[in-house]
């Protein structure tokens, strides 16, 4: 198995990329936040792009895209706590809402029903934030793309593709059913787990050269190849799972996928 991852609108310029900013946004906000507060983001139908805030606010924009008239009804909500700030993507015609808890939907209509042109319609969200606020995005149906997060660090989307990458992280969790986990580690500032979960896609990790783990992996098809040391030792192996030591051990690296490899490679 083994063979060689709604508040009121304002003008704002953030720290997002230059294409992004010459858009005309269909929402935006803008504040500072707490030192550890969490920003969670909730999407259902959108892509997700998180980047380093150069302003020392959380900031966020916006874009609507598609037709229909489901798309008039979807709104950008921003609910703030103690705990720090949830950015939701609602539907006010389903009775969606946005709170302390992340988003929610009294209205039991499927989404996807036939008269309902929910996926006619989607908002991709682009925010910037300080490097010491905690980041969780998940989307429903889109990809998530994070540039520079510190600390613990976890996404989630049913069905896209992830990619966190030139992190600062202590732990981090991805999961996906459909699409693929990249996941490039710049520097580990603790010896928090990593846990991958992926139903169809690759796990691929970069990660710095003196990267240890006690590997767990569950696969029904799907292999591992890695740039790092990897011995059984008291480990077990059987054709559809693998329990063993990357380097020095510590901290534990839990993969699950029904169909895709594992990939570990140095930094260069």
């Amino acid at each position: 198995m083994i063979r060689s991852l709604s508040a009121t609108a304002m003008l704002v310029t953030l720290a997002l990329p230059a294409a992004a900013q010459n858009r005309a946004a269909d929402f935006s906000w803008s504040k500072p936040l707490a030192t550890g507060g969490t920003v969670s983001i909730h999407n259902i139908n959108g892509d997700i792009k998180v980047v380093p805030s150069t302003s020392g606010k959380v900031e966020v924009l916006g874009f609507k895209r598609g037709s229909g008239r489901g798309l008039d009804n979807m709104k950008v909500d921003v609910v703030e706590s103690s705990r720090g700030v949830n950015i939701c993507v609602i539907r006010t015609d389903l009775d969606s809402y946005c709170d302390e808890e992340g988003m929610h939907q009294n209205d039991r209509r499927s989404r996807w029903s036939r008269d309902d042109d929910w996926g006619n319609g989607r908002v991709n969200l682009e925010i910037a934030v300080p490097t010491n606020l905690v980041v969780r995005p998940s989307t429903v149906s889109g990809d998530i793309d994070v540039t520079g997060a510190h600390g613990d660090i976890s996404a989630n989307s049913v069905s896209g593709e992830i990619i966190l990458d030139k992190l600062l992280a202590s732990s981090v969790r991805a999961n996906s059913v459909s699409g693929s986990i990249t996941v490039r580690i710049d520097r580990l500032t603790g010896a928090g787990d990593f846990s991958f979960h992926s139903v169809s896609g690759d796990v691929l990790l970069e990660l710095p050269r003196d990267f240890g783990a006690d590997l767990s992996m569950s696969t029904v098809s799907g292999d591992v190849d890695s740039d790092f040391p990897i011995t059984l030792g008291n480990g077990r192996m059987s054709r559809r799972s693998l329990n063993a030591r990357i380097g020095a051990g510590g901290r534990r690296l839990d993969v699950s996928t029904v169909s895709g490899d594992l990939k570990l490679r140095m930094n260069k």
